[in-house]
């Protein structure tokens, strides 16, 4: 009886076993190279030193004036130096990468395989927002601040050739007011909480560009105007946008994430478009969210008649 279990436990593991295995070979491997942020640095100057307990002046009566210059510089030392204190205001940016890469389960990080380097630009930001007097009932006004960072990076082969790189920029929101007659609301998002809020955003950005490129998103099923794609939380998300190829024709049509699990996301297409060209296998393209792409239109502009 044992030995007919352990036969069947074999005969599993020698099944499950190799395609396991091979999915772990297929996993290709993406070291954090350099990492270029910008510094917030602050200027001091220190003192240090010691006086003697009269004034020159005062030594002058006694001893002359010339006198008292000669012993003043010899008894006296005081000097004053400038010291520079630099911060990164992406610290953590590295290991974000690497755990928004290792999220998607299609890589792993580390040594070995590809080289990936960025460089991040400094916080810009916009005016913040500002509440404002309201005359009228049926008046209201809002404003808004955001802060924008610019990101470039480079994917290396082991061999040290650029296979792959690109720019994102990213938005977000630091403060919003909302005055009406009644009521005014103001919220805003303290300096420490931006930069971490753009270096989440950043870093899966990045993420995605990269796990893209390597292992690029496909349509697993169709179903009506239903469809389903090979990735999931976090890298897609609910709400998320997405472009798929139309399988004849031209063109692609954009769909909306409905839901997301961890290995896959399901997408409804946004408008009530044809869905007949979109089959499995069909390739799919990421929309960020703050992207001009975002806006584009859901239906093909018709003459009219």
């Amino acid at each position: 009886m044992r030995k007919s279990m352990f036969a069947a436990l074999a005969a599993v593991i020698g099944l499950v076993g190799p395609s396991a295995s091979a999915r772990a070979q297929e996993q290709a491997a993406v070291n954090i190279g350099t990492v270029e942020t910008p510094m917030s640095c602050s200027y001091f100057r220190n003192y240090e030193g010691s006086r003697l307990a009269y004034s020159e002046s005062e030594y002058a009566r006694w001893w002359g004036a010339a006198a008292a210059r000669r012993y003043y510089a010899a008894h006296t030392t005081w000097r004053s130096w400038v010291v520079k204190d630099c911060q990164s205001n992406f610290q953590t940016l590295r290991h974000s990468l690497e755990a928004a890469l290792a999220s998607s389960g299609r890589i792993t990080t580390g040594p070995g395989g590809y080289t990936l380097n960025i460089t991040i630009s400094d916080i810009g930001e916009t005016a913040p927002a500002n509440n404002r007097p309201v005359r009228g009932e049926n008046s209201y006004r809002t404003s808004w601040g955001t802060a924008v960072v610019t990101a470039s990076y480079t994917l290396l082969d082991r061999s040290g050739a650029t296979i792959d790189g690109g720019m994102i920029t990213k938005r977000v929101e630091m403060s919003r007011t909302l005055d009406t007659n009644q009521i005014r609301v103001n919220t805003y998002e303290p300096g420490e909480s931006v930069y971490d809020l753009v270096q989440s955003a950043v870093a899966k950005a990045i993420a995605r560009d990269v796990v893209f490129a390597i292992d690029p998103v496909i349509v697993t099923a169709v179903e009506g105007n239903l469809i389903e794609i090979n990735y999931g939380q976090p890298l897609v998300e609910l709400g998320d946008r997405l472009d798929v190829d139309r399988s004849r024709g031209i063109g692609s049509l954009r769909y909306r994430v409905i839901s997301a699990t961890n290995y896959s996301a399901t997408a409804e297409a946004d408008g009530d478009n044809d869905t007949s060209d979109i089959d499995p296998g069909n390739e799919v393209t990421f929309v960020e969210g703050d992207s001009d792409a975002a806006n584009a239109r859901r239906y093909r502009r018709v003459p009219l008649p």
